[in-house]
């Protein structure tokens, strides 16, 4: 079979690219074909792309300055004003007639002439997104030069709509992954029923997901509830290194992008409550997002060091390794989430996990039995259930062992999810 995985971009950081990647390994190791396609151009030191080349999967994207021209803001922005240079004679000429035409001064005729036109090469010729139209091209392309079975298409809530929509035009069969838990609060899934329903299988990160599908985003095509995708760390001989209680303040550790659904303000809240008793306690944030300036500004009006808790993203397996290996708690301040693979890396490396109650997390983690569970947007329950953590060193090795026995129980081999997919991606060429 020719499965091709279709992904909007490739973040330097991410557990949809790790699903993604993951499964595209483990398939190209159970004899199948596969190759990857970016809807936008991946820079070559990105972790994933290396990941994707060593396996010897074929990865197809367009050039940067295409991909740059289509949706990067600041690259239109360059071209907004190289064009604006070239069109300076239209400028004068239109100022000349406000001139003769209102009586207005020079330099007045010369701003207003310099900002209609300005405001309409933005809006007609360099703004708009063409993310859309790069995307077909692209799959017009690969669907000729790599002939796929089937696309695979893991997409966050609206991002990838136009490749469905374009893959069920031309008769190339579609299993569609959703990434997210449709949530009613967020304004994101308005219309999405009229398109998603074209591809031949949806796919939800969890049960929990695949019901908020049904109910508030209006899926009716066949649903498939997928298992997460995780390389056993320990199967390589890591093993988690043993910290003697009272070493050192206790580290929480928490990997997330910088975006609204992580939570990251709340636990920016739980930080300054845990810290009125137990000042000591650290606190680190890898990842990288579009909120990184703000969070910084969130931390700084709470008195804390947003630069010593908000490190960027680690760039290979082998760091995040040692990331979780070298802290004491996993924490996942969520208000919004899929079936998040963060997660089950902490429980893969035997971390004390405290979490929200948000998406499929409830699916894999038990309050107290392997792992603490709070409301989602509530700091004082999620500082209440850190201060536990840090008080209770007993409990923090229980919950570890708990959650890599709950790690070692799970169906997440990528053999076992891989033979899932292969039967879904059947049932959507059948369809």
């Amino acid at each position: 079979m020719r499965v091709c995985m279709l992904m909007y971009d490739v973040q330097d950081f991410g557990g949809l690219e790790e699903y993604a990647i993951n499964l595209a390994t483990g398939l190209r190791r159970a004899g199948h074909d596969v190759s990857v396609l970016s809807v936008h151009y991946i820079p070559p030191e990105n972790q994933y792309a290396q990941r994707i080349r060593a396996a010897g999967i074929p990865l197809a994207q367009p050039p940067r300055w295409i991909s740059d021209l289509a949706a990067h803001w600041h690259t239109k922005e360059r071209v907004l004003a190289a064009l604006m240079t070239v069109l300076a004679p239209v400028t004068w000429v239109a100022a000349l007639g406000l001139m003769l035409g209102r009586g207005q001064g020079w330099s007045a005729a010369l701003g207003s002439a310099h900002g209609w036109l300005r405001r309409q090469v933005m809006t007609r010729m360099v703004g708009p997104n063409r993310s859309p139209a790069l995307g077909r091209a692209m799959l017009r392309w690969w669907r000729f030069r790599w002939r796929p079975d089937v696309v695979h298409m893991h997409g966050y809530t609206s991002n990838l709509l136009f490749a469905i929509e374009w893959s069920h035009a031309h008769g190339l069969p579609v299993a569609y992954q959703e990434h997210q838990t449709p949530d009613a609060q967020f304004d994101w899934w308005k219309g999405f029923d009229r398109i998603v329903n074209k591809a031949n299988l949806v796919v939800a990160a969890s049960d929990i997901s695949a019901n908020k599908l049904r109910q508030i985003a209006g899926v009716t095509r066949p649903i498939v509830a997928s298992e997460p995708i995780m390389p056993d760390p320990m199967a390589s001989g890591w093993r988690r290194p043993a910290r003697p209680a009272g070493q050192g303040p206790v580290r929480m550790v928490t990997l997330a992008r910088l975006y609204v659904t992580k939570g990251l303000v709340h636990l920016l809240d739980a930080i300054v409550e845990v810290r009125r008793t137990h000042p000591d306690t650290a606190f680190t944030v890898y990842g990288d997002g579009p909120l990184r300036d703000e969070l910084l500004a969130e931390a700084a009006a709470r008195g804390l060091d947003g630069h010593e808790i908000f490190q960027h993203a680690f760039t290979d397996r082998a760091s995040l390794t040692r990331i979780l290996g070298e802290n004491d708690v996993f924490v996942m301040s969520s208000i919004l989430e899929g079936q998040p693979l963060a997660l089950i890396e902490a429980m893969a490396h035997g971390c004390p996990i405290v979490t929200t109650t948000v998406g499929g997390i409830p699916e894999l983690i038990q309050d107290r039995v392997n792992g603490l569970l709070c409301p989602p947007g509530d700091a004082a329950a999620l500082a209440e259930a850190i201060r536990v953590m840090i008080d209770d060193p007993a409990l923090r090795d229980r919950l570890g062992r708990a959650a890599r026995a709950s790690y070692e129980k799970g169906r997440f081999s990528p053999a076992t999810v891989c033979e899932t997919f292969v039967r879904a991606y059947q049932q959507a060429i059948n369809t």
